[in-house]
């Protein structure tokens, strides 16, 4: 029984077959069937010594052949890219680059897809075989797919970059920046590829205007996170030992019409600029022989700078409010709006410095 089965395996081994030789072993045949004109191709082969198995061998020259098809087409691309045509197309920024490259050399050590490999051993002459080859018409259309995925893929993280940056993540933001970063480098392999198969490929395959535009959106998104100030809004009012919330809901819509260019984030970890407010009714009086009632408002404000670790305390005076029929409430609701215009005018100044 063992010995059946042995040699049930010794038959189904291709490269140890006594099957006739393929044609294209030979390099006369495998130029004429497999022209260059429509497929890539990779040869390889080795004489096995004696000691040598020849299924090692066999399995080690399949990746050299799959090796020489891929390393002629990467020749091609290294000498149509460089890396300032790169640098270029990233706007020049170093950031981004870094990223890139790091993309790019993940992408181009990956295998070509649809590499066919067949191997043959003679064992009359000791001599092991490998062809790697591909249909030109078959890769271009599969990576030509490649560029359109990943175009999709930069415009959602683009979407979502600008739907982030809309809410104040910007930290969130940026990552999706990063990550369209990372789509472009597969891209770039891809049409990189394409134009070494085909020098002539033309725009429906490449798609370099799209590609282009969105690059073109990709920097400006990343410049404008840049420029945009995020504010992180922290108030704590009471009166009377009770929490209200007046400066709050104010203190944003006072910075932004008071011209502060600024956006607001409920994430501190987004924040360029933190403002802490802690603010409280101080005390509140009849006026003679009336019904006025005033009331004073007080607060302690920091502002800190998150890129320069900073902290500014400005000093904020207090702001007095006023109502009549005795109402409390009005009255201070009135000192804590005066406050907090009061306190919008102190931090912009700082945030612009």
């Amino acid at each position: 029984m063992k010995h059946y089965i042995l040699i049930i395996c010794w038959l189904c081994t291709p490269a140890l077959s006594g099957q006739e030789a393929p044609q294209w072993i030979d390099g006369a045949y495998r130029e004429m069937a497999y022209p260059g004109s429509a497929f890539l191709t990779g040869f390889a082969s080795e004489q096995v010594r004696a000691g040598d198995y020849p299924e090692r061998i066999i399995n080690r020259l399949k990746l050299d052949a799959k090796k020489e098809l891929s390393e002629n087409i990467r020749v091609k691309i290294q000498a149509q890219t460089s890396a300032s045509d790169l640098s270029v197309q990233m706007g020049g920024r170093e950031d981004i680059m870094s990223i890139y490259r790091a993309s790019a050399v993940i992408s181009s050590d990956a295998e070509i897809v649809g590499v066919k490999v067949d191997a043959y051993y003679d064992r009359d002459k000791n001599r092991a075989y490998a062809f790697a080859f591909a249909g030109k018409n078959e890769v271009t259309a599969y990576y030509g797919n490649q560029v359109s995925l990943y175009l999709s893929k930069v415009e959602g993280a683009l979407e979502t970059a600008a739907e982030l940056a809309g809410k104040g993540a910007k930290g969130k933001a940026r990552t999706q920046c990063e990550q369209a970063v990372r789509h472009f480098a597969m891209i770039a392999y891809a049409q990189d590829l394409l134009t070494a198969i085909d020098p002539n490929a033309d725009d429906s395959n490449l798609q370099m205007r799209k590609c282009e535009r969105l690059r073109n959106e990709l920097i400006q998104t990343l410049t404008d996170l840049e420029n945009s100030i995020y504010v992180f809004v922290e108030c704590k009012e009471t009166v009377e030992g009770e929490e209200v919330v007046y400066i709050a809901d104010k203190l944003p819509a006072l910075l932004t019409e008071n011209d502060c260019g600024c956006n607001f984030t409920e994430s501190e970890e987004d924040a360029d600029y933190v403002v802490k407010v802690d603010a409280y009714l101080a005390r509140c009086t009849d006026a003679a022989g009336g019904t006025t009632v005033f009331c004073w408002a007080d607060a302690t404000v920091s502002l800190y700078n998150v890129h320069t670790q900073k902290t500014l305390k400005p000093k904020i005076d207090e702001a007095k409010g006023g109502w009549t029929g005795k109402n409390y409430t009005k009255a201070g609701e009135e000192a804590f709006d005066k406050l907090a215009k009061k306190i919008a005018e102190k931090v912009i100044p700082m945030m612009k410095n």
